[in-house]
């Protein structure tokens, strides 16, 4: 199932919002971290995407003005990614289309309950780790 909904959504986001699934994870795991930036070994570790994976797709993103590469001041050797205003218009625009494809997918197949005992499992996973 999640290759079938990844794959939707990452043909959605392209045809939609010329952005990849890959693109799409990176920005909105940036815009979920505190001040909207993270070291860049942290956010391959979240989107599970190699360091040098990682540094290619940030190269693309900040060609296209989508994010920032900053020296870390907590460690010389080290950047942060950092979100954009215009990756954050980037992200709004595509969360629309991400969430269109999820509720295309998802919601006639499911109920408010069935979510909510899903949501209870997910969150009972999470406390345990």
């Amino acid at each position: 199932m999640s290759s079938r909904v990844l794959r939707e959504l990452d043909e959605a986001l392209d045809a939609e919002d010329r952005i990849s699934i890959s693109e799409f994870d990176v920005l909105i795991t940036l815009d979920n971290a505190p001040g909207r930036q993270l070291r860049m070994t942290d956010l391959a570790r979240a989107t599970m995407l190699s360091s040098g994976g990682l540094t290619r797709l940030a190269g693309r993103l900040e060609h296209r003005g989508l994010l920032r590469r900053i020296p870390d001041p907590d460690d010389a050797r080290a950047y942060r990614a950092t979100l954009t205003p215009e990756g954050e218009r980037k992200l709004a625009q595509a969360r629309t289309t991400h969430d269109a494809v999820l509720a295309r997918m998802i919601a006639p197949h499911t109920t408010t309950q069935d979510l909510h005992g899903v949501e209870h499992a997910l969150g009972k996973i999470i406390q345990g780790w």
